[in-house]
């Protein structure tokens, strides 16, 4: 740190100096983002904010320098401090979204792009960490007609389970990604480990993570944007061109999705995918939903009969992975303390 600036680090911001936290990002055109778990914030020798920057988890946020102290690497100085806590929390590598103008701005500062749209831009401090992703969950089985079908399955359903054996019949090989991001009440490892064991007979699918790529509209960051309603759809936009690079990188030409009469976010998702998969070679396959007594399965009413304490009555809802995670008491514990 130069003489006359002073780093304070803060887990997380609170208080009188988070005010004048959201004060100073304000000016930069910036919110603060409620979810950050660390702040480092540079003064300057009368004490005022000249530069900040926050962490959540492995995603860097609220990156900013005073007009008056820009071009002194203030915001260098910021991003090392945050790749020191991130390693303290087990994180190897950091992500960061921002305005696709200030792209070159942060490539001066070791990040490279992993995708941009006309509103946001993703970009990590590791070169070819997508790539290197996507080869990591490639099946030696895939081959032909590659289809894919991403799911959060929090929990799985019977509902689930049909739409995977449709896809499954629909193309020569199927991967399965199961949202990787800890944020369900089903934790993500449980996840992953009862579709596993749901799809384990059908021999032309593989089941694999979404990493830290294909984004959770629970979590996209919506910091840099000045119109907070269209937060969803820029999310949308983003993991679209996200999965494009995926699907020609593995040689995926279909994509299988749920018809959604019950979630108006997903919903709009399947709509802007409608739009733009097939321009990037990608045909989307909207499946209809399994129903019972004319209404579609869905993982909502399996969790509103957990909260119920009526979980025994999920039997015909869910296949028999699923049913047996919530016949542990200790999984249910867990699973409400969750919701």
């Amino acid at each position: 740190m130069e003489y006359g600036y002073h780093e304070q680090t803060l887990s997380p911001a609170r208080g009188r100096t988070l005010e004048e936290l959201r004060s100073f990002l304000a000016d930069a055109g910036l919110a603060y983002a409620p979810g950050a778990e660390h702040t480092v914030i540079i003064r300057d020798s009368g004490g005022q904010i000249a530069a900040a920057g926050s962490l959540e988890g492995p995603v860097v946020k609220c990156v900013a320098a005073a007009p008056d102290h820009q071009g002194e690497g203030l915001t260098a100085s910021v991003l090392t401090a945050l790749r020191r806590l991130a390693l303290e929390a087990g994180h190897r590598r950091l992500f960061l979204y921002t305005k696709p103008e200030n792209r070159t701005h942060f490539s001066g500062l070791g990040f490279w792009e992993v995708a941009a749209t006309d509103r946001a831009l993703l970009m990590e401090d590791r070169r070819n960490g997508f790539n290197i992703w996507a080869e990591s969950i490639r099946s030696p089985r895939a081959s032909k007609t590659i289809g894919a079908v991403v799911m959060n399955c929090n929990p799985m359903t019977l509902g689930h389970r049909y739409l995977i054996e449709q896809a499954a019949a629909q193309c020569d090989f199927l991967y399965l990604l199961v949202v990787s991001e800890d944020k369900s009440a089903v934790p993500a490892e449980d996840r992953r480990a009862i579709v596993e064991a749901a799809a384990a007979d059908l021999e032309n699918v593989s089941v694999a993570g979404t990493g830290q790529y294909l984004i959770s509209a629970a979590t996209f960051p919506d910091y840099f944007l000045k119109d907070k309603s269209r937060t969803g759809a820029v999310w949308a936009d983003m993991d679209i061109v996200l999965f494009l690079r995926l699907a020609r990188q593995l040689g995926i030409s279909r994509r299988f999705v749920g018809s959604e009469p019950l979630c108006p976010v997903t919903a709009a998702y399947n709509r802007a995918m409608t739009r733009a998969l097939p321009a990037g070679g990608v045909q989307l396959v909207e499946l209809e939903r399994l129903e019972r007594a004319g209404t579609p399965i869905s993982a909502t009413a399996v969790r509103q009969l957990v909260r119920a304490g009526r979980w025994q009555d999920i039997r015909p809802l869910v296949p028999d992975a699923s049913f047996r995670w919530f016949a542990r008491a200790e999984n249910r514990e867990r699973f409400l303390s969750r919701l």
